[in-house]
Formats: structure tokens, C-alpha cells, sequence
């Protein structure tokens, strides 16, 4: 009995061992694999890096056209250019719009095709998505967009690896107005000024309640601080550069 127990006390440590063992062994290659994925993630670009004082404003156009006039009015008496992403759809039902706003100097932008969520989709779907709004804005403008923005910014590796591959980059932004919650043009205006700063880029809508009645204010407070506002292709670096994990885009050199 007692040789008996001896081994099964022994099978047990042994048995425990193993499963230690295993244990240490799968924790290490599932924080292993974190560690890489960690890694492999691919971030698109949310600010800049910059010494000068100076900004990109953005408008998302996917809903109804009623704002747009008032809207480059506004930016034409500020002298203001700015990106405007477009959804495909909406630029097959508003040609007028978007020749309007290539004419008047401003950069377009792709907002895909149909507003898919993209993660959801996969890699040739999102390629073709995409292909489609650029030749979309190719048949209005002669040009095609070289700036990519996700619908709703919902964005994974293979999205930003979709648009690399298309030769373009994906563009996000660290001051968002949430005028597409139809807030009040005092609340839009709070909001985009309390957080702008060098190298900013300034989410706003087109077909929402205030956005149009906050622009003229956002543009005369950064008229009065000497911030200058330029299209988001003026404002990041086309090359050797780095994308930290906040967004910033890092020119490699130093800072511009």
C-alpha cells in the first residue's frame, strides 16, 4: 500500500508538471502572439507632426446636397481649401456638387463606394469598393482621390493595406465636431475649437442640421489665432515617415 501510494503521489506531481508545463507553454505563445499582432498593426494617419500652425478641415458627404453651396460660400470668403470625402453613391447622385467643389480648388476624397462597414468585408471586396468610388470621381473630375477615409472610420489591417496597395493613404482625424448628431452650431464650434492644434485634421459633415451655420465661426477662430487651413494632401507627408500609436504622423528626418 505504501509503494502504491508513493506512485500515485508520483503520477499526480508528474501529471501536474506537464500541465505547468503546457500551461507556461501556451501563455507564452498566446502573449507571443499578441506581442506580434501588437506589432503588425497597421494605424492610419489621425494628425501630423508638425512646427506650423496649420490645419486640415474635412467634410464627409454621404447625405443630401442642400448645405453644399452655403458651405464653399463660406470657404471661399475665408480663402479656405479643404478635403472633401466622398461616397461614391452620393457622388453618382450629386455630379454637379462634386465638379463644383474639384472647380473651386478643393480636394476630393475617397469615402468608398456604398459605406460598408469595412473590417466586416474582405480584402478583394473592400479593393473593389474603393475602385469603384475612385473611378466614380474619375468620370466627374478627370482625377482620381489619393486619400482614403472609412466609412464611419472603421478601419483593420487589411483596409489600410487595401489603399496602400491602391497607391493611397488613409486619413482619420483627431478633432471630430459630432455634427453629424445634429448638435447645435455653439456645440460644433466648442467642439472643434477646444481641441484643434498644429497639425490637426478637423472631421466635419455635409447634409447635417449646423454644420454650415458653424463653419463661418470655426474659420474666423482660426483666422484670429493665425492658424491656416489647407487640404489634408498639403498637410501630411507623402513619404519617409512614421505612424506612432497615437495617429501622429512623423516625418523621419525631424519635424517640418
Amino acid at each position: 500500500m505504501k509503494i502504491l501510494s508513493i506512485r500515485l503521489r508520483s503520477v499526480i506531481i508528474t501529471a501536474f508538471v506537464i500541465i505547468a508545463v503546457a500551461f507556461g507553454i501556451f501563455f507564452t505563445a498566446s502573449t507571443l502572439s499578441d506581442a506580434v499582432s501588437a506589432q503588425a498593426r497597421l494605424i492610419p494617419i489621425y494628425n501630423v507632426d508638425t512646427t506650423e500652425n496649420k490645419v486640415a478641415v474635412t467634410f464627409n458627404c454621404a447625405v443630401g446636397n442642400s448645405d453644399i453651396d452655403t458651405i464653399l460660400a463660406t470657404l471661399d470668403e475665408y480663402g479656405v481649401r479643404a478635403t472633401f470625402f466622398v461616397l461614391g453613391s452620393w457622388a453618382d447622385n450629386y455630379t454637379d456638387e462634386v465638379q463644383k467643389i474639384y472647380d473651386e480648388g478643393h480636394e476630393i476624397g475617397n469615402h468608398s463606394y456604398s459605406h460598408k462597414d469595412m473590417p466586416s468585408m474582405n480584402y478583394e471586396d473592400i479593393i473593389l469598393d474603393i475602385q469603384k468610388c475612385n473611378e466614380t470621381v474619375r468620370n466627374i473630375t478627370g482625377h482620381s482621390p489619393s486619400l482614403f477615409r472609412a466609412p464611419s472610420g472603421a478601419y483593420d489591417n487589411k483596409t489600410i493595406s487595401a489603399t496602400e496597395n491602391l497607391g493611397m493613404q488613409t486619413i482619420q482625424w483627431d478633432v471630430d465636431s459630432l455634427d453629424w448628431k445634429n448638435i447645435s452650431s455653439d456645440e460644433i464650434f466648442k467642439r472643434v475649437t477646444t481641441k484643434v492644434q498644429k497639425g490637426s485634421i478637423i472631421q466635419l459633415h455635409t447634409g447635417t442640421e449646423h454644420t454650415a451655420e458653424a463653419l463661418p465661426q470655426i474659420l474666423e477662430y482660426l483666422k484670429n489665432n493665425n492658424i491656416s487651413s489647407t487640404v489634408v494632401s498639403d498637410l501630411i507627408y507623402s513619404d519617409n515617415y512614421i505612424i506612432d500609436n497615437n495617429g501622429t504622423q512623423i516625418y523621419k528626418n525631424g519635424t517640418n
